[in-house]
């Protein structure tokens, strides 16, 4: 049986909340720092072998080896969490590495089985990684929310910040404002219906070419999008999206770091 590992890139520096995945606030209201949640979330997968955590920084470090966890040392250097878990996964015994993030606290073992299957079963893809059904006109045009369009066999076609695919005769906008459950489809005014996916920022590569990804040439649209994900795509690799219904709230900023503890202050964990 092929040999999974799952890596967390953690860092301490962060331009909207530094220091967020080892800050007391989560240990004081939650139990756990925001970095074990995800450690322990990630454990419950049956079908990783090892779960480590990649930092640079000592603090962190210092963290996770007190709650037990496995923790890599990696160069300051990298520009990239991509970057970071690779530099680890070049020392291990691996044929896939599982990228999650450090600040994804409801992330669930379950959903990464989820893509180890699909990923295992998988011929053509160098890389498997989530969609969610989008379900509200403001996540459709957010910058923050990234799109992704797929083709009928679940291959990537693109990834965007902007909102795509653009309906020029649909009626996308007062479908959006009548969406009542996450099963709605989006009409697109020509009776079909399209999924319209917001893509979630957890992968599945393939261990050698996780090694390859950084000395692929970065496209323009790379840098104009700031989506790293559209390297792989431009230099002809593909990537399988598999739509899960588990949504995922990120911890980017202090807002969605207080709407993490509302949640344990609420009693709703």
């Amino acid at each position: 049986m092929p040999k999974t590992v799952a890596i967390i890139p953690a860092r301490y520096a962060s331009t909207r909340l530094p220091g967020k995945l080892i800050k007391n606030e989560a240990r004081e209201y939650t139990g756990k720092y925001l970095i074990e949640h995800v450690y322990r979330n990630v454990m419950n997968a049956k079908n990783v072998h090892e779960v480590i955590v990649a930092t640079d920084d000592e603090r962190i470090a210092k963290v996770v080896k007190q709650f037990g966890g496995c923790v890599r040392m990696t160069s300051v250097y990298h520009k990239s969490g991509t970057d970071r878990i690779a530099e680890v996964a070049s020392n291990l015994d691996a044929d896939y590495v599982v990228n999650v993030q450090g600040d994804e606290p409801d992330i669930k073992g379950s959903m990464i089985d989820d893509l180890i299957k699909a990923m295992y079963a998988e011929k053509e893809a160098a890389v498997c990684t989530f969609a969610n059904e989008i379900r509200s006109m403001d996540e459709f045009t957010d910058p923050n929310a990234v799109k992704v369009v797929i083709d009928k066999d679940s291959y990537a076609m693109y990834f965007s910040r902007a909102s795509i695919p653009y309906i020029r005769d649909g009626n996308i906008n007062s479908k959006f404002s009548m969406l009542k459950k996450p099963s709605d489809e989006i009409s697109t005014g020509n009776n079909t219906s399209f999924l319209f996916l917001k893509h979630l920022g957890i992968y599945m590569y393939r261990k050698n070419f996780l090694l390859t990804f950084s000395s692929l040439a970065i496209p323009d649209i790379e840098e104009m999008e700031k989506l790293e994900q559209l390297r792989v795509l431009s230099n002809g690799y593909k990537i399988k999206v598999v739509v899960t219904p588990y949504m995922c709230d990120g911890v980017d900023t202090p807002e969605d770091f207080e709407r993490f503890l509302d949640k344990y202050r609420l009693g709703g964990q």
